[in-house]
């Protein structure tokens, strides 16, 4: 926290304010939860579910209107959103299934 009291913003990227509807599919796909994605940026997103709980932390985010599916997990949960931080390809280690990846980050 900053000297105000607000939460400091931990983030590398910063995240877009948007209001888009999508939903989040268990890695499997036995499981989907439909969301409204607060903000999103190459790396997270905030999604707004209704039962945040329910959600396993490990997912995949698919945003209507887009054929991307992003793989992700939980980062932290709230009585009513789940912020989700996107899986590279590396740390997925994973063959071509319609995935879309962020850039993976080499530190320097």
């Amino acid at each position: 926290m900053d000297i105000l009291g607000q939460v400091e913003d931990r983030r590398g990227t910063a995240r877009n304010k948007v209001l888009k509807s999508g939903v989040a599919v268990t890695v499997d796909g036995t499981r989907r939860e439909a969301c409204v994605i607060d903000n999103l940026s190459n790396t997270g997103a905030l999604l707004f579910v209704e039962q945040p709980d329910q959600l396993p932390g490990e997912l995949v985010l698919v945003i209507d209107g887009e054929s991307n599916k992003r793989p992700a997990h939980v980062v932290r949960r709230d009585k009513s959103s789940v912020a989700i931080s996107f899986v590279t390809r590396q740390a997925a280690e994973t063959t071509d299934n319609g995935w879309v990846f962020p850039p993976d980050h080499e530190e320097g």
